[in-house]
């Protein structure tokens, strides 16, 4: 569809059979001479070839020539109808509304009348102010906000810089893989997008750099945005130090060329304040040439602080991956460069990442903590997203999630016997067991230390003899026995962490504080945590949510202070929202401090419940504690 300033240029130079100069066009249409030779190219590119064309007469001015009447006045008819019918039908939904007013007060120059608005959304004046409030708190949570003044309306207030960046969030948030660019075509039209998008990419080949398709597509956002306010004649403003600091970085030279590029395709002019903001965007991109990336151009220091980090608190030692250390040393560049300048960052596979890493994504906002501590920068959730890629990757390199769990094996009927058996286990789980040793009674009462994670046992063996979990089986396994261990290898060693008195089904609680608070006060009345771990809760939240979808969240201090590792269930009879997501299945983790366990596994069968809807749902089922555990170890 046409971009309405395109329309409005396309149906006024139809009605004249004369050639209209760029000065009479632009007079017309409030716009500069510069912006009417834009728009020609733009329209022309979009006319139907065979039915009209618009031929440009030097000294002269501009004329549109019809081929074929009938079939232009079609395409007309046909844009002008679907331009009325888009007006009427996007803003039936309040959701609809609000983006139509963010297009309205964002692209506007002065203050708009609040009957103005009512009436560019078909609405009464008290609906358009309801709107409005979700307008102002999408706003503020931007830095910016809504501006009244008496008899003139309201208008957006803030820089220029914060509305850019702000029409690249919004707007953004609405774009797929399939549709990367969903800039309304009141902002930004299809074929301008191309226009950019064709640019940026010969300008990268060109200079050989190295940009990722996200990268690229934030890129051309930022410019498309750009290049329309331009043409409106907003420009950014920048400090006088921060303008001379930016000329100076060698990013400065490249973005010279590439407004260079765009303004002789797009006929628009960047003046140098200009130049600097696509420097910043530049150094706010993962770009890197060829020939520069095996130079020193990261920061190797704070990448080793966020692995050093991540050790000292979870015990996963990357410390020595140096492809580790080289990915995020790369990526911490742009990142705080992004953040020193306000730039904001789409990150498409965040929620994928939360749901299918999720120790990946805790080690990442352990490292996002050691950045804050290291150079007082708290980064976003979008980036904290892109360390845990990482960090995930350097996961599966040290194969920790494939370790085995390691079994004691005792049994009292003698030496040929225990062998027997010891085979057999062998046999049915080769790569989920490893038997450490095979003893009798006698030996586990007399040697209380053992390396292990389990005990299988021929005779019964009560809980205050040793600590490890065990699971009772006849020295010739049957059926029943074998399904009673490909249940506990199965979930793994996390059945230990769940109770019968730390799991709370079909709760009536209404909100995400009346849960947390609930639970913790269980936890405190048992003394398993202390006065501070309902804050450490919530400082976790603050920097991430723990809510990944599939009606799951899975909240937990920011680090192990607690004495006893617990998985504390709640599951609700009516969902709540946890940051924007509806969620009925609580899993409040409790880590113990300074435990040598590896918690890998905890966090792979995490990912088992919180991936697959069906899993959720037999969980959420369970009316008992029995429920609950023939639920959860079915999964």
């Amino acid at each position: 569809m046409l971009q309405p300033r395109l329309l409005e240029l396309l149906t006024f130079l139809s009605s004249e059979s004369r050639t209209l100069t760029a000065d009479e066009l632009a007079r017309k249409l409030a716009v500069s001479e510069r912006t009417v030779r834009s728009d020609i190219k733009l329209l022309q590119q979009e006319l139907p070839a065979d039915y009209a064309k618009i031929e440009s007469l030097r000294g002269k001015g501009y004329q549109l020539i019809v081929i074929k009447e009938k079939l232009f006045q079609q395409y007309l008819q046909e844009t002008i109808r679907v331009k009325q019918e888009r007006l009427y039908t996007r803003v039936e939904t309040p959701a609809e509304r609000v983006n139509h007013l963010m297009q309205l007060l964002l692209l506007a120059d002065s203050f708009i009348k609040m009957e103005d608005l009512a009436q560019a959304c078909f609405v009464s004046f008290p609906t358009v102010q309801n709107d409005l409030k979700q307008v102002r708190s999408l706003l503020q949570q931007s830095g910016l906000d809504l501006q009244k003044k008496p008899k003139y309306g309201i208008r957006i207030a803030g820089t220029e810089t914060e509305k850019r960046y702000f029409l690249s969030a919004f707007f953004s948030k609405q774009a797929s893989w399939h549709k990367p660019y969903s800039l309304p075509d009141a902002i930004v039209s299809e074929a301008e997008i191309r226009y950019v998008h064709d640019i940026v990419h010969k300008f990268v080949t060109e200079n050989q750099l190295m940009l990722s398709d996200v990268a690229v597509q934030n890129l051309v956002t930022h410019i498309a945005i750009a290049c329309r306010r331009i043409k409106d004649e907003q420009y950014v403003e920048l400090a006088p130090d921060a303008m001379q600091d930016i000329i100076q970085q060698p990013a400065f030279r490249e973005a010279a060329q590439l407004t260079a590029m765009l303004e002789a395709e797009l006929h628009l002019f960047f003046p140098q304040v200009e130049v600097a903001y696509m420097t910043i965007h530049l150094m706010g991109t993962d770009y890197v040439s060829k020939s520069k990336l095996d130079g020193h151009i990261g920061m190797p220091d704070l990448a080793a602080a966020i692995v050093a980090r991540i050790y000292d608190k979870t015990g996963l030692d990357l410390r020595l991956d140096q492809e580790l250390l080289h990915g995020l040393s790369l990526h911490l560049k742009p990142a705080v460069h992004r953040h020193l300048y306000g730039m904001n960052v789409r990150n498409p596979l965040l929620e994928d990442i939360k749901r299918h890493y999720p120790l990946a994504f805790e080690a990442a906002v352990i490292g996002a903590c050691a950045v804050e501590k290291e150079i007082s920068i708290q980064l976003a959730e979008e980036e904290i997203g892109y360390l845990a890629l990482h960090i995930g990757a350097a996961l599966e390199r040290s194969r920790q999630t494939g370790r085995k769990i390691r079994c004691l094996l005792v049994c009292a009927s003698g030496a040929g016997s225990a062998q027997l058996l010891r085979y057999k286990l062998q046999s049915l789980f080769p790569d989920k067991l490893d038997i450490i040793d095979t003893i009798e009674y006698y030996r586990l009462l007399r040697e209380k230390e053992w390396d292990a994670d389990l005990i299988i046992s021929t005779i019964p063996i009560e809980s205050t003899v040793t600590p490890l979990p065990v699971i009772l089986v006849p020295v010739i396994l049957d059926k029943e026995a074998i399904s009673k261990l490909e249940a506990y290898l199965h979930f793994g060693q996390q059945l230990r962490y769940i109770k019968p008195a730390y799991v709370f089904l079909q709760q009536d609680l209404r909100s995400q504080e009346e849960v947390l608070t609930y639970l913790t006060e269980v936890l405190q009345s048992d003394g398993k945590v202390g006065e501070d771990f309902l804050a450490a809760v919530y400082e976790r939240e603050s920097m991430a949510p723990t809510s990944f979808g599939n009606f799951v969240a899975v909240p937990h201090p920011i680090e192990a202070i607690v004495e006893e590792t617990l998985w504390v269930i709640c599951t609700l009879k009516q969902p709540i929202d946890w940051a924007g997501k509806q969620v009925r299945f609580v899993c409040l983790l409790c880590i113990e401090k300074e435990s040598d366990e590896d918690f890998t596994g905890m966090y792979q069968q995490l990912v088992r419940i919180i991936e697959e809807p069906e899993h959720v749902q037999k969980l959420l089922k369970a009316e008992s504690y029995e429920d609950f555990h023939k639920a959860l170890v079915s999964i």
